[in-house]
């Protein structure tokens, strides 16, 4: 990659972008770096994929809403993996040169920004990778496997100086924006009690890896950890400790992929929360998952469904029950973290959020392993 491009180099962009990385702070330092572009080409952003694990379409598809970017390689997190999938009807990755080793075309390529979508305990590995590299990163949750694996990421990103985000897209739909107002608003009062489902259909089948722990990570960071994130979202209260079980009771030939599980969060409010998971949606639901999540407060209740339809409810103390108002539309999280590196409105998940998301996932699948209570 040359040094550079539209009147604005890739150290310049890198340095800017990573002031983010302190914290709310570090805005006015991002909208420094935007005006000090003003009247200036914006530089094309140059995002390169490992992997097509997962939600490979947040980046796929979710370039084609951000502006002023492309992706430029794409490489294959093991060997064989089929990239004609992701090429397949969208013509935007047409070009894109394919890698079979992801270290490589890091090397060759420099991307500004790396989208991970490696089998899921892998995801750390190449994350430290990238963001090692200088390069910003996207990745499928969680972002770690371990704690130590975790603590690493962190090192590297804050030596490295860029964002590191993961996609925990829940905090961009509509009905849980509108239930996080009406939360901060206060129409509840104090949030004392969450609950919270993550229910999925099993499909015809998994890819192999997920029958294996060492490849696969666990039901509780790869699905949980998107309650886990919407409950501290929406409710604004953070963990102080959990308790958690889960097992493997129907798909047996998947012996190491808990298919159903429940979590107890002890809140620092002196509050509680709870979350279930399962992979037992029948394959006839119309449509493929059934979340939830139900804020109860001092002086009211919202609730909010997610399947084919969406509930979004608030029942105050002083009231009948009442539909709350929502964005007429979702927003593309990745087009969201792009344009938070060029200096705009800052990203939808602060520089910590998806670390402490992976901490209380991981943390809560020790407490269920162990049966223990683990301090958060």
């Amino acid at each position: 990659m040359s040094g550079q491009q539209g009147g604005f180099t890739r150290r310049a962009f890198v340095a800017g972008a990573a002031a983010a990385v302190a914290g709310a702070g570090s805005v006015a330092a991002l909208a420094q770096t935007g005006q000090a572009q003003a009247g200036k080409a914006r530089r094309m952003l140059r995002v390169a994929m490992i992997g097509v694990q997962g939600h490979y379409s947040y980046v796929a598809d979710g370039i084609t809403a951000a502006r002023d970017c492309r992706v430029v390689a794409i490489a294959r997190s093991m060997p064989g993996e089929d990239i004609d999938k992701i090429k397949a009807g969208r013509p935007w990755l047409a070009d894109a040169p394919v890698y079979d080793d992801y270290r490589r075309m890091l090397d060759e390529v420099r991307p500004d920004v790396v989208g991970v979508f490696m089998p899921i305990a892998r995801m750390g590995e190449a994350c430290m990778e990238a963001a090692g590299r200088g390069c910003h990163v996207a990745s499928e949750k969680p972002l770690a496997s371990s704690i130590d694996e975790l603590n690493e990421l962190r090192k590297v990103r804050d030596r490295a100086g860029v964002r590191v985000t993961a996609f925990l897209v829940m905090r961009l739909y509509p009905e849980y924006l509108a239930a996080r107002q009406a939360v901060r608003d206060g129409l509840i009062g104090e949030p004392v009690l969450v609950t919270a489902q993550k229910s999925y259909r099993w499909g015809d089948q998994r890819p192999e890896y997920y029958k294996d722990r060492k490849t696969y990570g666990g039901t509780i960071p790869w699905v949980g950890i998107h309650a886990i994130d919407m409950i501290r979202y929406v409710s604004g209260l953070e963990y102080a400790s959990v308790t958690a079980r889960h097992a493997v009771l129907v798909h047996k030939d998947y012996p190491e992929c808990e298919d159903c599980g429940a979590m107890l969060f002890e809140m620092c409010n002196g509050g509680q929360a709870t979350i279930t998971i399962d992979y037992l949606r029948p394959q006839k639901a119309p449509s493929h998952g059934d979340d939830r999540l139900r804020v109860v407060g001092s002086k009211g209740i919202v609730e909010v469904r997610t399947t084919d339809k969406v509930f979004c409810e608030l029942i105050p103390a002083d009231g009948p029950p009442r539909d709350l108002p929502r964005p007429a539309k979702k927003v593309s999280f990745f087009a969201d973290f792009l344009e938070s590196l060029r200096g705009g409105p800052p990203h939808v998940m602060s520089p910590d959020d998806p670390f402490r998301a992976t901490e209380v996932a991981l943390k809560a699948r020790e407490a269920a392993d162990t049966r223990k209570t683990i301090p958060l």
